[in-house]
């Protein structure tokens, strides 16, 4: 057992939610994303489900998730680091004391990547009523932790980063050190050049550095926010974004808070995670849509849906939408499957002032997130991860900015 670090300083999740009846005695792992590969909130309360949002044609005011009749507890883990390709994702056991406990085996057999999700409705060894849930994501030379249960690959990883933090010219730069490193409550533009660069240095300052060269760690570990007790419990459709960058020696650059995030250093990374709950409402000729924003590098931004080329129409407002937000809530069920051209070879677009600032083609948003094709009757939501949305990925650093979509009731 391990007592929770502070090294992250991140926000446990609080649960307001009506607790109801959940067979916790299974994990049921559930792999979703593009080319499968595996076996498988806001920053504020958990409890206090965002509302609203602003703007565009499918915009639906008033109301919450509240509600909503209750249904099954769902919840869907979607990795968005953005200083990472792929993860190993570990839950904890989060007691009443604040005793975290890493629990059996990393959840897909491969490698988690980057925008795609997985499906979790049952946890062995948590009471949701009574326990907290801590994702945690590892990162790196993953091939060193094949085989090793969770409590044993988050020890590889943490000497890893000591290690590595001893051979680098200022202790700690790996963001290691320390009994509770690692386990903490918790395309248009851009090349390597302009992006990021593979120096130790702390975000392109561009003094030289002193000493040795800082060194990479094989792998690194961080612990995301907790989800409280009372949460996953409460009969609703859940979706837990992690974001940011994990940080460490070597992963730094000029723009690296255009990628990261406010604030964002090697020494003081910005992973964290926005965990919304999902409105059901559906209507059986319309798609039922809603978008969540957990792009920790963009303030607003609108999501439209827009015709090929060579049309020049604006195509179809889905909803405006703030970091940390899901929206609109309840979802809108304004538009039809036809209307949102997504078998029409139409554009996802994440715009800003009427700006396209990103898009890709339905076929790829739907199938990031292991989704064949829109239907009417049913729910879905608009997932925007990644950094600022018009850079593209810095190789062997950062991700680029994404678009995904989810089943509000996957199957």
């Amino acid at each position: 057992m391990l007592r929770r670090g502070l090294w992250l300083g991140s926000l446990l999740f609080a649960g307001a939610f009506v607790a109801c009846v959940t067979n916790h005695e299974a994990l049921e792992k559930k792999p979703t994303g593009r080319g499968g590969g595996g076996s498988g909130g806001t920053f504020a309360s958990a409890g206090a489900p965002n509302r609203g949002g602003s703007g565009g044609k499918g915009e639906s005011g008033g109301g919450h998730a509240d509600d909503e009749p209750p249904g099954e507890s769902i919840l869907t883990i979607i990795n968005g680091v953005v200083d990472a390709p792929r993860v190993a994702l570990c839950l904890a056991r989060v007691d009443a004391d604040g005793n975290v406990t890493p629990l059996g085996s990393p959840l897909t057999d491969a490698p988690l990547e980057y925008g795609h999700s997985l499906v979790l409705r049952e946890v062995e060894g948590v009471d949701f009523a009574t326990d907290g849930l801590e994702p945690i994501v590892i990162a790196g030379e993953l091939d060193l932790i094949a085989g090793l249960d969770c409590e044993a690959a988050i020890s590889r990883a943490r000497a890893e980063e000591a290690q590595s933090d001893s051979a680098s010219s200022e202790p700690g730069q790996g963001g290691a050190a320390g009994d509770g490193a690692g386990l903490s409550v918790s395309g248009l533009a851009g090349s390597a050049g302009e992006g990021g660069s593979s120096s130790g240095d702390d975000g392109g300052s561009g003094g030289a550095p002193s000493g040795p060269p800082a060194v990479r760690s094989a792998l690194r570990v961080r612990g995301l926010p907790a989800i409280s007790a009372g949460t996953l419990n409460a009969g609703r459709s859940m979706v837990f974004v992690a974001n940011g960058c994990m940080g460490g020696a070597t992963y730094s650059g000029a723009a690296a808070a255009q990628y990261c995030g406010a604030g964002y250093t090697p020494r003081e990374p910005t992973v964290s995670a926005v965990l919304v709950s999902l409105s059901r409402q559906v209507s059986e000729d319309h798609v039922a849509l809603q978008a969540v924003h957990a792009s920790l590098a963009n303030t607003q931004v609108e999501l439209r849906s827009r015709p090929p080329f060579p049309s020049m129409a604006t195509g179809i407002g889905i909803t405006s939408v703030l970091l940390g937000q899901v929206a609109p809530r309840p979802a809108s069920t304004a538009n039809t499957l036809f209307d949102l051209g997504s078998a029409r070879r139409y554009t996802a677009t994440v715009e800003s002032q009427g700006n396209v600032l990103y898009g890709l083609a339905w076929s790829s948003v739907l199938s990031q997130g292991g989704l064949s094709e829109l239907e009417n009757g049913k729910g879905y939501a608009l997932i925007f991860i990644g950094p600022r949305a018009d850079l593209n990925a810095v190789p062997n650093l950062w991700n680029a900015a994404l678009l995904t979509a989810i089943a509000v009731e996957p199957e």
